[in-house]
């Protein structure tokens, strides 16, 4: 039998090249492996480390189901295809994919530019500033997270993963701290202290977890009041 070494060196490595080896899951049977192959399998288990990224699978989740741990989901199910320019909010498990605890990683990442980017595509990806990331009340293993699209292509897709990554980080901004308001009882009149020392934008989500519209009036720069036509109880964000 010919020596190893004397094989030429392949120069020209494809997906589609083969090598031998032992197929665990069928009795050791030998088996032809690809690169492609192998590919799938480190990017489906999360075997190689990526710098300075999360991994997440996107989850679509219909009523009554639990959401997957090391997700990226929506808080109401909007499709298995989502356009990364439609999405202005998500939720993110506390772990990665692979099982890493992210919450304090992300809490830096809160006020400054991420991307999103698919796993086995890169040309699919997403630039956006995170604008909040707090607990969810209820799902208390996934983190409500805001953000504003700044530019990008493509979507996500369900059940393909995505690396989200810190693309830039600006001490001031993140110093620059938001503020979420709690009204657990009903008012049509929601007084906030927010302590920003500015005139900040302001986002409402009502107890029903839809977007709430109110009249904002700016009392000074660390006061305002949010009014309703009607008593509502929910969150306030202000950035």
């Amino acid at each position: 039998m010919t020596k190893i070494k004397s094989y030429p060196i392949d120069t020209n490595i494809t997906g589609s090249d083969k090598w031998i080896g032992t197929d665990a899951n069928a009795a050791n049977r030998t088996k032809n492996f690809t690169p492609t192959g192998l590919a799938d399998f480190f990017n489906n288990a999360g075997s190689v480390d990526h710098i300075n990224a999360l991994r997440f699978k996107y989850d679509t989740v219909d009523v009554g189901d639990d959401r997957a741990i090391g997700s990226i989901s929506f808080a109401t199910e909007i499709g298995a295809t989502v356009a990364f320019s439609s999405i202005s909010q998500f939720m993110l498990h506390r772990n990665t994919s692979d099982g890493n605890y992210i919450v304090d990683l992300m809490d830096v990442f809160d006020g400054n530019t991420i991307m999103i980017q698919k796993v086995d595509d890169k040309n699919v990806f997403a630039f956006y500033r995170i604008t909040n990331y707090e607990q969810d009340v209820t799902e208390t293993e996934f983190y409500n997270t805001s953000v504003t699209f700044v530019e990008g292509n493509g979507s996500l897709e369900e059940d393909e993963y995505y690396f989200v990554s810190l693309l830039q980080f600006d001490a001031s901004t993140n110093a620059d701290k938001h503020y979420a308001h709690t009204q657990s009882v009903a008012s049509a009149t929601w007084n906030v202290a927010h302590n920003l020392n500015k005139y900040p934008s302001v986002t409402v989500v009502l107890s029903t977890g839809q977007k709430g519209y109110g009249d904002v009036t700016y009392v000074d720069e660390n006061n305002l009041t949010i009014s309703f036509t009607g008593a509502e109880s929910g969150k306030a964000y202000m950035n």
